[in-house]
Order: structure tokens, then C-alpha cells, then sequence
């Protein structure tokens, strides 16, 4: 698998791949503020183009697969991953996992990453502790349905 980098070209694909994979959480929990799904493009665009993001792509037999935001903060080591998404059509095959790992590995300089997701989504929490990310005890309820749960890796 490759992990290339965002460029303001790729916009459609990445937000193609983040409403696909974010529609089916948004119809769960319908979480209106906080759900990708309900970013626009113009939206999602402009977060990838942020000073300080970076936006890859995952690409594996050619074909885009998913994307990920990262957000660095050089002064503290520290890295933010945000909106991961993984097409629902190649879900399940360690895409997610191997794309982490790889960016990791990438951005060695980062001592500190950090994210959240959804609490009720035992395969995503299984998927960041599987990589060695650790809960941080800290929580916040979204709605009745649905909490997010901060997890770090050092």
C-alpha cells in the first residue's frame, strides 16, 4: 500500500472516500456538529490546506482507498489525527492500521499523537489500542448515543 501525499487536486477523491465512509456513522448517530460526513467540500478542502495539516491519501492496487488528516505542533512533538477514512468497500483489511503505522514512521520527529473516536465503535477503539494507542481516561458525551473517547501514543 501506498500513502501519498494531499495535494489540492485530490479533493474530490478524499471527500468521496470521507462521505462513504462517515455516512453510515452520521445515519447511526446523528451527530449533526461533529460528523465529517456533514463537512462540504469547500469545508474539507480548506481543513486539508490548513498551516500545520497534512492530508495523505492511501492508495493500494491503484486505487484510492481512504485519507487521513494530521495536525503537527512542532513546539510540542505532538500530532493530531483526524477524520481517518477508510472506503466501506475495503474496510476491514488493516488499511487503516498499516497507513498509521506508515505515517508514524514518517513524521519520527512526533513524540506525542493523539485522537478521538467514537466509544460505541468497538472496532475503531480496537484498532487504535491494536497500534498501541492508550485511552486517556477523558471523554465527552456527544449525544445519548454517542460518546468520544481520547486516546495518545508516546
Amino acid at each position: 500500500m501506498e500513502i501519498l501525499e494531499f495535494r489540492e487536486s485530490d479533493i474530490d477523491t478524499v471527500f468521496e472516500i470521507q462521505q462513504a465512509a462517515y455516512k453510515p456513522l452520521y445515519e447511526k448517530y446523528h451527530d449533526d456538529n461533529t460528523n465529517p460526513y456533514m463537512e462540504s467540500k469547500e469545508t474539507v478542502l480548506q481543513k486539508y490546506m490548513r498551516t500545520g495539516t497534512k492530508g495523505y491519501l492511501f492508495i493500494k492496487n491503484g486505487v484510492p482507498v481512504g485519507a487521513v488528516r494530521i495536525y503537527l505542533f512542532p513546539e510540542s512533538k505532538s500530532c493530531r489525527v483526524s477524520a481517518l477514512a477508510v472506503h466501506p468497500l475495503y474496510q476491514g483489511q488493516g488499511i487503516a492500521q498499516q497507513a498509521l503505522l506508515k505515517i508514524e514512521k514518517m513524521h519520527s520527529d512526533v513524540e506525542r499523537w493523539f485522537l478521538d473516536t467514537i466509544l460505541q465503535e468497538a472496532g475503531n477503539c480496537h484498532l487504535y489500542e491494536k497500534i498501541g494507542y492508550k485511552r486517556t481516561g477523558k471523554t465527552e458525551e456527544i449525544n445519548e448515543n454517542m460518546t468520544l473517547v481520547f486516546y495518545e501514543k508516546q
